[in-house]
């Protein structure tokens, strides 16, 4: 079968998974078991691998998290491409704003929209696509291909990715050849090598309740948590102000985001007051001296204002840049095949976001991200275009077939 055949069969996919939820604890779900079985089987007889590594987490039912491992063999077995999918998703968010149920598939013309078809059913059905190809046409690859389902790639991968890395440090191999299609632009060009480093933080300014009526007597954290959260955004953005045009944003961003609730009541002056900051920084810089800057920052505060501020980071990912650029064969490969189908340049890019290329790179492993890839991850009425994961799918094989 040619791969443009595979139409109905992308779709078909699509339904089978796309309505079983796979939302982690930290958005109150129930994990991603279930997903994973569903895709477990219909994956089971294209590879000649194929096992789960449990992560152990006690807030869900089945008390582990899964992560699917399956291999078919190549021609070349010292080395492996792998594609490497998340199959969590973030909660669909307020139904009103959805024109189609975001857990019961809707195709309209080459468009398939649900929560997570983007993000990140693209890599999930790419990866499926390409195995499912390679048996259905008695095609053995060039190298073996691995394809990685994990869990928890939505709040932090610590029962996914970072878990398989842990416990299998041997699982990847230096000349690997690692794609993470989990980000990209629509046109298909953009090749993600490089990624901020990431720091979420949690503050919290401890003040004294009182009566509202008698703010004097109280120390009112609202309102000086309120002033904080400006400093520190006027602080952070003056200091770290460099420029890097491999990036869009250019530059580092420091942004307010989370606010946890105080009081129930509107005539109580708060005693407490938590907000959370999103902190993306370019490789630049140090993280740990990013923090000890924040951390100045909350001391003085703390002496200027007679309050007192606690601290913790939420989440912390270093910054990553893909290897030896100028000379990385599997860069070169990438960049041969788009050309050739997309007729146009690849662009080198570097993102905000944090993909599971981080996690590999600090390992110094061969890892890119990229796909066709729209702007509808995250948002109501999510999509992705079948001819964008066909066309995807005709540049990786012209790499993989021998």
């Amino acid at each position: 079968m040619n791969i443009e055949e595979y139409r109905d069969y992308i779709i078909d996919l699509y339904k089978k998974f796309i309505p079983v939820k796979s939302i982690g604890p930290e958005n109150n779900g129930e994990g991603e078991w279930e997903r994973a079985k569903v895709l477990y089987n219909i994956i089971k007889d294209l590879f000649d691998e194929i096992r789960i590594i449990e992560a152990p987490d006690e807030r869900v039912k089945e008390k582990s998290r899964p992560n699917i491992i399956a291999i078919k063999y190549g021609k070349n077995r010292e080395k492996t491409f792998w594609i490497i999918a998340h199959i969590d998703t973030v909660p669909e968010g307020s139904l009103n704003l959805w024109k189609y149920d975001p857990f019961n598939v809707t195709v309209e013309g080459n468009k398939i929209y649900g929560r997570g078809v983007q993000d990140n059913g693209n890599g999930i059905v790419l990866g499926i696509l390409l195995a499912k190809y390679f048996k259905d046409n008695n095609i053995l690859p060039k190298y073996n291909y691995g394809l990685i389902l994990a869990s928890d790639e939505e709040t932090g991968s610590k029962y996914g990715l970072k878990y398989i890395l842990e416990k299998e440090p041997n699982l990847f191999k230096k000349d690997d050849w690692i794609l993470v299609p989990d980000s990209g632009s629509p046109d298909g060009l953009d090749i993600e090598i490089a990624e901020k480093g990431i720091l979420w933080i949690k503050f919290k300014v401890i003040g004294k309740q009182a009566h509202a009526s008698t703010p004097d007597l109280g120390i009112n954290s609202t309102k000086l948590g309120s002033i904080l959260i400006l400093q520190l955004y006027d602080s952070l953005h003056e200091k770290y102000d460099k420029e890097n045009k491999l990036f869009n944003p250019p530059k580092s961003t420091f942004e307010p985001t989370k606010v946890e609730k105080n009081v129930d009541n509107v005539n109580t002056i708060p005693g407490e007051f938590i907000f959370y900051y999103d902190c993306r920084i370019l490789p630049d810089y140090n993280l740990d001296e990013v923090y000890q800057t924040i951390e100045y920052i909350c001391k003085e505060f703390e002496r200027n204002y007679n309050c007192k501020i606690d601290i913790e980071i939420v989440n912390k990912d270093y910054p990553s840049i893909l290897g030896n650029i100028d000379n990385n064969e599997f860069l070169n490969e990438l960049r041969e095949a788009i050309k050739k189908y997309k007729n146009n340049e690849p662009r080198l890019i570097g993102i905000g976001g944090g993909t599971y290329a981080k996690y590999l790179r600090e390992k110094g492993l061969n890892a890119i991200v990229w796909s066709t890839y729209n702007e509808s991850a995250h948002m109501p009425n999510e999509y992705i275009d079948i001819n964008d994961i066909i066309n995807d799918a005709k540049i990786l094989l012209e790499i993989l077939k021998s």
